[in-house]
C-alpha cells in the first residue's frame, strides 16, 4: 500500500513528461487526483508525431495572457501554453489538440487558405446561422461577410447569445457553437471532431472542411 502511496505523490511532483517527443513543463501544480501522463499519452495515441513537428515545448500553468484574453490554452512563437485550472483529464486534452491544430495552421496557412474555398463554406453556415440568430438577437452587421477573428462578434456569440444557446442553434451547422468565432476556430473544432470526435459527422456536415484536413494530412505524411 505504502508503495503505491509513494509512486502517486511522485507523480504529482513530477513536473516535466512529453508528447510526441515535446518536453511538457508543469510549471504549476494541477489538480488533485489529475493525471497528466493519461492526457500525453492520449494525444500520442492519437496524433501523429509530423502533426506537432513544429511545436517546440508545451508549458502547463498561469500566464498573464490567459487571465487578459479570457482564454485556456494558446500557441505563440512555436510554443503552446495551457492552464493547469483543468477540470479533468479530457478537458486538457481538448485544450491540446485544439493548439496542436492551430500550430498546424500557422505552418500551413496556403494550403488551408488559399483557394478560399474554405472560407466561402464557413460563410455561408454564418448566413444561416445569422437568419436563425436574428430571430431573437440584433447580428452584427458584418457577421455574413467577416471571416477572420473579430472582438465584437466573439463578444456577441459568448457574452450576448451565450454559448448554451448557439450550442443548441448551430446543431447541423457547426459541429458547435465555438466554431462559429472565425474560420480560424472553425478550422480547430474540425481538427479536434477528427481525432477526437464524430468523423461521420464532420465529413457530411462541413465537406470542405473536412477535406481539406485530410488532404493535408495526407500530404503532411507522404513528406515524412
Amino acid at each position: 500500500m505504502w508503495i503505491s502511496e509513494s509512486a502517486k505523490r511522485a507523480k504529482k511532483m513530477k513536473d516535466h513528461f512529453t508528447l510526441n517527443g515535446i518536453s511538457v513543463i508543469i510549471k504549476d501544480r494541477l489538480p488533485e487526483d489529475f493525471d497528466p501522463e493519461v492526457v500525453f499519452n492520449y494525444i500520442s495515441a492519437r496524433i501523429p508525431f509530423y502533426l506537432t513537428q513544429n511545436i517546440e515545448i508545451i508549458y502547463v500553468g498561469q500566464f498573464p495572457e490567459m487571465k487578459e484574453r479570457d482564454i485556456n490554452a494558446f500557441f505563440e512563437n512555436d510554443a503552446i501554453y495551457v492552464t493547469n485550472d483543468q477540470d479533468d483529464e479530457m478537458d486538457m486534452i481538448e485544450d491540446l489538440i485544439h493548439e496542436i491544430s492551430h500550430a498546424l495552421e500557422h505552418y500551413n496557412q496556403e494550403f488551408i487558405y488559399g483557394t478560399a474555398a474554405l472560407q466561402r463554406e464557413f460563410i455561408a453556415k454564418r448566413k444561416r446561422l445569422s437568419g436563425l440568430l436574428s430571430q431573437k438577437f440584433t447580428v452584427p452587421a458584418d457577421f455574413n461577410i467577416n471571416f477572420d477573428y473579430d472582438q465584437p462578434i466573439d463578444e456577441f456569440l459568448y457574452r450576448v447569445v451565450g454559448y448554451d444557446v448557439l450550442n443548441q442553434v448551430c446543431v447541423n451547422i457547426f459541429t458547435s457553437g465555438y466554431a462559429a468565432t472565425s474560420v480560424s476556430e472553425y478550422w480547430a473544432q474540425g481538427f479536434e471532431e477528427l481525432f477526437i470526435g464524430d468523423r461521420d459527422r464532420l465529413r457530411s456536415m462541413c465537406p470542405v472542411l473536412y477535406k481539406t484536413l485530410i488532404t493535408l494530412l495526407k500530404e503532411l505524411e507522404e513528406e515524412t
